[in-house]
């Protein structure tokens, strides 16, 4: 999909590793962003909230952008 779209002269972000799931992002014909994943395989531990305590790395981030 990315080289087609790439192909199709479309706005193409990524690929994006997000380390349980790589992305794809582009815009539909109505500017929407549409994202597109493919699994890594990798899913157990960021799927575990009580490995990847996902509160504690939303204040982290919060807090390094100000917020």
């Amino acid at each position: 999909m990315l080289d087609k779209a790439k192909a199709e002269g479309r706005e193409v972000r990524g690929p994006v590793d997000h380390r349980f799931v790589r992305s794809i992002y582009f815009r539909d014909p109505n500017g929407y962003v549409i994202e597109l994943t493919a699994s890594t395989g990798k899913p157990g531990e960021i799927m575990n909230p009580a490995i990847s305590k996902p509160h504690e790395a939303l204040a982290h981030w919060q807090a390094k952008k100000g917020h």
